[in-house]
């Protein structure tokens, strides 16, 4: 007895000290510190000679995924360095006036020791075809952790990390001269401190200025960790308006965005002792100078479902300035996570859901795998969403890691990534866009903020890391080959018959809820265009019993309604959704039939 006590004890200490042991799938693990890219491994012989074919690249299938079609580009790069954000990176960005020009800068190392990592400057100017490697950005010495975005006459601006020899990592801001053209000025904010800034991320004005944010070095019991600043004048070396603290998480907890009509937007995670793992946003209309007073989006309840938000938030705006936060939330304590139990991915807007976090993503419509293994980069099973929007019409888009059925030797996961949209306030279940052939570790999705709709079609970009192994070398998995791969998920809000004839997309009816039911039950349905619009309820007998829409016009979206059966006796009833009219070139009449039953 006293031998299977120690024993174990033993497994517990273990399980303590390698967060890839647990006992339990709610084991919980403590929340690793977020990676800096100072990391130098202790790489063996073997590993330092491996061959890694530095001039092949993988091809990749198109892939049919519902009614879309996947398309696949592998940029002329190989990477070892296979950790590109404690967050969500902001790694791409398509130009929304010249739609063919797409820019993408990654953290990328071919040493196996890690020892040296810059960031990489890849231009394409055929909508993500084929990819131009124009170089690193600073050309010379060592960087990480690139976060971009595009000048109004679409050159790119890269703020990344630089490492110097002779002082604490610091933040700088790049930009181009022209689309492409790899001619880059820097811009060296001046420090707040002598200690580090790390993991910036960067927002370009309309007005011409630059707002960016980053986290700086403090003292570990002060709170004042993330910051912002913004670029007053683009003349070298920069014009600054100065650091802004707010009390927000410090591991690449922060994302910005800019609405069409040039409102600035800032979603975060919390930090100091009230508000760890809630997710806020506020806004600001001079370009970052000033902010109005933050709302609390999501609020981590320690004593009840214990749900927050670790390391996963992004942001952009609809075509209509209402801002849409995407975050995913999880079981969390103040100091560990539980990476083997399931996780969400859920999505926020104030004008849709009375403004209550829409859930995109869960166990009940992605498949669930427990992350095992080498945990140490705080992935979850759902995690990091990345979200964009159309330049046209209404869609928002959102993709994020999933975890595969697949394990690596030290069993760390293989991910996929998938990707779901937005009728109004209503999410079709997620689509996985990534091959399972051949097997690749998927990680880090990264969305352009918007993506080209050309009619009824949009090309929405995306950029991804692939890895040959699973798990992240950088925090102790074996080795592998890292590709860097453009992922591009072609989305049509209706189907095309010819060139003469556009039919609409048949309306989705979904199953009432709860059913059966006693008495009162919820309808919901998506309609893809402006139509009119009949729902109505029938008997056995098919005698109408209730119409709940009379031949209303109603524009593209989601609707629910309540249908209450007090009158009605126990048995099955089916409900009809009727679309006419839908498209001045369709005449027709769409429908969809549903039973459900009431019962007393």
């Amino acid at each position: 007895m006293k031998l299977q006590n120690v024993l174990l004890a033993l497994i517990i200490s273990s399980s303590l000290l390698n967060p890839s042991l647990s006992l339990s799938q709610d084991f919980p693990v403590p929340i690793p510190a977020p990676l800096t890219g100072l990391e130098i491994m202790n790489v063996g012989d073997s590993e330092m000679k491996l061959n890694f074919h530095t001039e092949r690249r993988t091809q990749f299938e198109q892939l049919a995924v519902g009614e879309a079609i996947v398309e696949y580009s592998t940029l002329p790069l190989y990477n070892l360095y296979d950790y590109q954000s404690n967050g969500v990176p902001m790694q791409i960005c398509q130009d929304p006036l010249t739609p063919d020009n797409v820019h993408v800068s990654v953290m990328y190392s071919t040493d196996p020791s890690l020892s040296t990592k810059t960031c990489a400057y890849i231009f394409s100017n055929d909508r993500g075809a084929t990819w131009n490697f124009i170089g690193d950005v600073p050309g010379v010495g060592n960087s990480g952790f690139p976060a971009v975005s595009l000048n109004s006459n679409g050159a790119f601006i890269i703020a990344n990390q630089i490492y110097d020899l002779w002082g604490p990592v610091r933040t700088s801001i790049h930009y181009d001269q022209g689309a492409g053209f790899g001619v880059f000025t820097a811009l060296d904010p001046p420090r707040a401190n002598p200690l580090p800034e790390f993991w910036p991320r960067v927002l370009s004005t309309y007005s011409g200025r630059i707002v960016f944010g980053t986290s700086i070095g403090i003292s570990s019991n002060d709170i004042r960790r993330a910051f912002t600043n913004v670029v007053l004048n683009q003349n070298p070396p920069g014009n600054f308006s100065g650091y802004s603290s707010y009390v927000g998480n410090y591991a690449e907890g922060y994302a910005f965005a800019i609405a069409p009509n040039g409102s600035i937007g800032h979603a975060y995670i919390g930090y100091d002792f009230d508000d760890p793992y809630d997710v806020f946003y506020r806004s600001s209309t001079d370009d970052g100078l000033t902010w109005n007073t933050a709302t609390k989006i999501w609020d981590w309840d320690e004593e009840t479902n214990q749900l927050g938000c670790l390391r996963g938030v992004s942001m952009v705006f609809g075509n209509n300035n209402q801002p849409y936060v995407a975050f995913n939330t999880s079981k969390l304590t103040r100091s560990e996570f539980f990476p083997r139990l399931s996780s969400q991915i859920r999505v926020w807007c104030p004008g849709l859901n009375s403004g209550v976090p829409m859930l995109v993503a869960d166990s009940t419509n992605v498949p669930f795998y427990p992350n095992t293994g080498n945990v140490s980069d705080a992935f979850l099973p759902l995690c990091r969403p990345t979200i964009g929007r159309a330049s046209f019409h209404n869609n928002i888009f959102v993709a994020f890691n999933a975890t595969t059925e697949q394990t690596g030797a030290d069993t760390s996961r293989y991910y996929s990534v998938w990707i779901s949209y937005n009728f109004g306030d209503y999410w079709p279940p997620p689509e996985r866009i990534t091959p399972a052939t051949p097997l690749r570790d998927w990680r880090f999705p990264s969305m352009s903020p918007v993506s080209n709709t050309s009619g009824f079609t949009t090309k929405v970009q995306m950029v991804c890391q692939a890895d040959s192994l699973a798990g992240t070398h950088v925090t102790g998995s074996p080795i592998g080959r890292g590709e860097f791969v453009s992922v591009r998920y072609n989305f049509s809000i209706i189907s095309g018959t010819s060139s003469e004839t556009i039919r609409q997309k048949k309306p989705d009816l979904h199953q009432n809820h709860p059913n059966p039911f006693n008495p009162v039950t919820s309808i919901t349905f998506d309609i893809y265009d402006d139509s009119k619009v009949r729902l109505v309820v029938n008997d056995m007998l098919g005698r109408e019993v209730m119409r709940l829409v009379n031949d209303e016009f109603k524009t593209a979206g989601s609707y629910s309604y309540d249908f209450n059966a007090s009158d009605l006796s126990s048995g099955i009833y089916f409900y009809r959704l009727v679309v006419s009219g839908a498209n001045s070139l369709e005449t027709g009449e769409l429908s969809a039939t549903r039973k459900m039953i009431v019962v007393r």
